[in-house]
This record gives C-alpha cells, structure tokens and sequence, in this order.
C-alpha cells in the first residue's frame, strides 16, 4: 500500500514541477524570443487533469477532502456510521458514472484515432485521466470509509471504558 501512497504522490510532484517548466518556458519564450509553445497549453491541461483526480484521490486518503462535517461530528455511534456509508455509496456511485462514461469516451476516442492537436498525441491518453482517477478515488473513498468507521469503533470504545470508570 505504501508504495501507491508514494507513486501517487510523486506523479502530483513531478507533474507539478513539469507544468511549473513548461509554462516558465512558455513565458520566457514569449518575451525573449517572440514566440510561444503551441505544445505548452495542451500539455498543462492534460497534466491538470491527471492532477486533479490525483489531488482528489491523495486528499481522500488523508482525510482532506472536503465535507459537510458538522453532521457527522454531532452524531454518534450508529448514526454517524449510517452517514458515512451512505456518502460513501453515493460517491462511489457518482466514480461508477465517471468511470463508466470516461471509459465510453476513452473508447470513442481509440475507435476514431483521435489525436491532439499540437502535439499529436492520442486523445485517449488524456482521456484515461477519468476512468482512472475515478477508479483510484473510489479506492481511496473505501479506504476513508473503512478509517472512518474503525475510528468511531475506537472512540465509541473508548468513551464506554471511561464510562465504567
């Protein structure tokens, strides 16, 4: 598992430091030499893609991602267990969407040999961002579920044991 964690997190730092690269390139070309990248803006949007679902799924797994937590912080026990699984249901069911309808374009994107623009590159590369990164936040969504529940078990057994006291 570590080594997900470490290959997640170092693609979102090399990705980051080539769009930090390329677009410093990309304006020093500008004002130096007159001219820009035609390459550069293609690329930083598909590195922004892959970093996004990256980003969301790292954020999961630490336990960032945002959320209406008031709710759950009140509740306890029985009700705060329901909650959790029910958001993660209905994320999950929003990944299956993303997944199912990214991996439908990503097929299109094959079938018709789409290719981009500047670079040539196919399509389908930027396009496996989405099927993708949902299927690794859904991951990292099952694993917060499973943090989050096991550590309302924990409090719930340690507030009973100070109880008895």
């Amino acid at each position: 598992m570590k080594a997900l964690d470490y290959l997640e997190e170092g693609l979102i730092a090399l990705s980051l430091a080539v769009m930090v690269m390329i677009n410093f390139g990309n304006v020093l070309s500008r004002y130096v030499f007159h001219a820009s990248w035609s390459f550069s803006e293609e690329l930083m949007v598909i590195l922004f893609v892959y970093n996004s679902f990256l980003g969301a799924a790292l954020a999961y797994r630490r336990g960032a991602h945002m959320g209406f937590t008031i709710l759950t912080d009140s509740l306890g026990g029985r009700a705060r267990k329901a909650i959790v699984v029910i958001t993660t249901a209905l994320t999950l069911a929003l990944m299956a969407l993303l997944a199912n309808y990214g991996a439908e374009m990503v097929r299109g994107q094959m079938e018709y040999g789409q290719r981009t623009p500047a670079l040539g590159l196919p399509e389908a590369l930027a396009g496996m961002a989405v099927p993708l990164g949902a299927l690794l936040i859904s991951f990292r969504v099952i694993q917060a579920c499973i943090r989050e529940i096991s550590q309302s078990e924990g409090s719930l057994f340690k507030a009973r044991t100070e109880l008895e006291k």
